[in-house]
């Protein structure tokens, strides 16, 4: 949902300066009338009317006019990406400044779930805007929320501030979270069509591990890795993207399984140098044989000189699901591979 913070776009700052500021002044005048905490309160408008600029402020055209939202994604691959990051970083201080406020965790912490529900379901219902509803968004946003509870809970303590913690309390927020949450489900469920996630993230520690080290023995070492990210393709199916200086390559995660090379960015070939058409096959078969062991049906690849990337000698086994094609250069070493 943060995403357009991200791209730049222009019209978010006036628009939130536009919100925030009568808001904010409106929020200091009222907490003055109430007797309420004046600085939380104001802050806690100007922290509510960014959340509505960056996350309902439209953004273009948007790229589908269905009502979907998408659900899948796990929170840990949420939040190995910056939006993620960013998008829990948004609403800790809103349940931070509203715990101050109030002195009222429950009601807070269902106050917060319920605004990333209610944010997320609108974005689903208004595919214009171009934003998107997305699970790991509202795992992100709800996480935020209900630390900035925590961190408000911890700061009220230390002051020695009161706060409503009682049965009634929690009753009260019992039967709000009832009264917000029947609605948003209801749209969820009824409305809004369920898509699978996907999409990019970054890169965990295990997985870098991994793509570091298949790096040295596709390219030998010193290879030197540019990126390395996960891509989630659907429920359950994940791979990593590692991008090289000028080549890259592509896993399943967590097998390891090797699914592509793409040396589409090397120079392209002048001449075929001096090893054979046999040794460039060998080196074709030793390569299936380290990286895709028993993927290749038994049988003869087909052969094609200058059929692959840059004019390199091209082999193309059989294999279920497709063919295979494995490209080697002038000095029998692996450029590219690939299933159709």
């Amino acid at each position: 949902m943060i995403s357009a913070i991200l791209n730049g776009n222009a019209g978010l700052i006036p628009a939130f300066l536009v919100l925030a500021l009568p808001l904010g002044a409106w929020a200091w005048a009222l907490a003055a009338r109430r007797g309420l905490p004046r600085w939380s309160i104001a802050l806690l408008a100007v922290a509510l009317a960014g959340e509505s600029t960056a996350t309902l402020y439209p953004t273009g055209l948007g790229g589908t006019q269905d009502s979907s939202c998408a659900w899948g994604s796990a929170l840990d691959f949420t939040l190995n990406g910056e939006p993620g990051r960013l998008n829990l970083l948004m609403y800790a201080p809103i349940g931070l400044l509203a715990v101050l406020a109030f002195g009222r965790p429950a009601v807070v912490a269902v106050g917060v779930l319920a605004l990333a529900g209610v944010t997320e379901t609108v974005q689903g219902l208004l595919p214009f805007l171009g934003r998107a509803c997305d699970g790991g968004d509202l795992a992100a946003n709800a996480l935020g929320g209900l630390a900035g509870v925590v961190l408000g809970c911890a700061v009220r303590l230390v002051q020695r501030r009161r706060m409503r913690l009682g049965g009634r309390e929690l009753a009260f927020g019992s039967a709000m979270a009832v009264a917000l949450g029947a609605p948003v489900l209801t749209l969820q469920f009824m409305v809004l069509e369920p898509t699978a996630a996907t999409g990019m993230s970054g890169a965990t520690g295990p997985q870098r591990e991994l793509a570091y080290g298949d790096a040295e023995l596709l390219f030998g070492p010193g290879a030197r890795v540019v990126a390395v990210q996960h891509e989630l393709l659907g429920p359950g199916t994940n791979q990593l993207v590692v991008t090289l200086d000028r080549q890259g390559f592509v896993l399943d995660w967590p097998s390891g399984l090797l699914r592509a090379v793409d040396g589409g960015f090397l120079p392209a070939e002048t001449e075929s140098g001096p090893a054979t058409d046999q040794q460039a096959r060998e080196a074709a078969d030793r390569f299936l044989a380290q990286w895709a062991a028993g993927r290749v049906a038994p049988g003869e690849p087909k052969f094609d000189p200058h059929g692959g990337v840059g004019g390199r000698r091209r082999f193309t086994y059989p294999a279920p699901g497709g063919p295979v094609h494995v490209d080697v250069d002038r000095t029998d070493r692996v450029v590219d591979f690939r299933q159709d």
